[in-house]
């Protein structure tokens, strides 16, 4: 006998939906890794992990950013600017001046002071910036009373006095100034600061004096107090008549009876020496160190080396006006808020947003996903599918034919469970392997697949003819 009669012989090989050629046979489905069964495994889970440690790295680049912010960008953007083009006006409703001209002293006259300031950026630097001020006193019809020119370069953080770069004091060609020069350093602190003054040409003690608030910007207050200061001015020598002097050798208030004669008025000329006393008050934004206002409440005196003879030169309370005031105020105002910015507002948003994000990032990176793994219970025991991923043969626990790489396992044939024939390798269509025989099952033989193939004809009890 050659075996039972098919329909539709193959040659070899069961027939299949789309034939593999090291596999078995498909539905069109895809199936990563060699034996896998199941369902298919995607790559979700790496998705999830390359979004986690992209967040983490968004939270660690703002928290940096934020550290950068405050504790760099910040300090270093304080620096006083080199560019300087600026004039205040400081006013005096009365005051009282000597006119040398006339030799007299004019008193109830207001003054007015205009301060400009000018910064010389080419010989500025990136550490140092150099301004030069006029100071020019007159009364309100233009008469000048008083004249000052000062050129100075201070440090650009500290806003102390840096002596370089030609600097003078009206005539003097080398001041030596010490201490601060124009305006307060950043975050001015409640204490005493030694402040230069251009008349007495020294550092003198500004020291604090309490807390204000102008134009809505809170101020520090800094008293600069001058008793008997003496100040360099040109050399003066002015009659005994104009210093209250007599005669020679008359004393100034002398004591006489009623009806006695006045002592004449000296014509001899006298040398004096200028003094200053009095207050000048700043008002000063504490973080910008920008100086609001300023008062001068001074009196200046020429005195002869004896004292005796003495001539109020300048008596005036000068005060910065009120529109220049109002217009450091809102410069002022408008430095506190970009600082606030840059200072606090951006460093902690940015480190709160950097620590939202680390934390999600760490979630997304560590938290495994049960929809994005295989479910064990969708995968095949290997136990109960007789077979490992090593050996694709084995039993078949369904009762359908499997069928190895030539055909059938490699001992040429398999037990069948379900009762049905498994055909070994060798010429397909027949019944047995080269080696062993295939057990009768419930009369009919089939092969792996999803129903077709070769339908057996085993016909009897007994065993089928081997060869044949």
């Amino acid at each position: 006998m050659t075996g039972p009669a098919t329909n539709e012989p193959m040659a070899n090989g069961p027939a299949t939906n789309e034939p593999m050629a090291n596999g078995p046979a498909t539905n069109g489905s895809t199936v990563t890794g060699q034996g896998t069964t199941g369902r298919v495994v995607t790559g979700r889970m790496s998705g999830r992990r390359l979004r986690g440690v992209l967040v983490l790295v968004a939270g660690a680049f703002l928290i940096t950013l934020a550290a950068l912010t405050r504790f760099y960008v910040h300090p270093s953007g304080l620096v006083l600017p080199a560019e300087q083009d600026r004039i205040t006006v400081l006013n005096a409703e009365s005051g009282s001046y000597f006119d040398a001209a006339t030799l007299r002293v004019r008193s109830g006259v207001p003054l007015q002071q205009a301060v400009a300031r000018y910064g010389d950026t080419v010989r500025s630097t990136p550490d140092v910036a150099v301004w030069t001020e006029f100071v020019s006193l007159a009364t309100r019809d233009g008469r000048r009373v008083d004249y000052h020119e000062r050129r100075l370069a201070f440090d650009r953080r500290t806003a102390r006095a840096f002596p370089c770069c030609e600097d003078y004091v009206d005539e003097n060609p080398d001041p030596a100034p010490r201490g601060l020069l124009f305006r307060w350093p950043f975050d001015a602190r409640p204490i005493a600061y030694q402040v230069y003054d251009p008349l007495a040409r020294r550092a003198v003690s500004a020291r604090f004096d309490g807390i204000e608030t102008l134009y809505g910007v809170q101020v520090y207050r800094y008293a600069q107090r001058l008793v008997n200061e003496p100040y360099a001015q040109q050399p003066m020598r002015l009659p005994g008549s104009v210093l209250g002097l007599g005669e020679p050798g008359t004393p100034r208030n002398p004591g006489r009876s009623r009806g006695a004669a006045a002592p004449r008025a000296s014509a001899e000329l006298f040398p004096v020496q200028a003094y200053l006393d009095g207050t000048r008050t700043f008002w000063v934004e504490p973080t910008s160190g920008m100086v609001i206002g300023v008062r001068e409440n001074l009196v200046r005196t020429l005195r002869t080396q004896d004292g005796r003879g003495r001539l109020v030169a300048l008596a005036a309370d000068l005060r910065t006006s009120a529109g220049d005031e109002r217009w450091n105020a809102g410069e002022a105002e408008q430095f506190l808020r970009q600082a606030t910015l840059v200072n606090w507002v951006i460093p902690l948003t940015g480190g709160l947003l950097g620590v939202v994000l680390l934390a999600a990032g760490l979630r997304l990176h560590l938290r495994a996903d049960p929809a994005d793994s295989p479910d064990p219970a969708d995968s095949p025991d290997p136990a109960e599918d007789g077979r490992t991923g090593d050996d694709p043969g084995g039993d078949d626990p369904t009762g359908e034919n499997r069928l190895g790489e030539d055909g059938a396992g490699e001992d040429g044939a398999g037990e069948d469970r379900a009762g049905e024939h498994r055909l070994g390798g060798g010429d397909a269509g027949e019944g047995d392997g080269e080696e062993g025989d295939g057990e009768e099952g419930d009369g009919g033989g089939g092969l792996s697949g999803s129903g077709s193939g070769v339908a057996g004809a085993g016909a009897g009890p007994g065993p089928r003819p081997a060869g044949g």
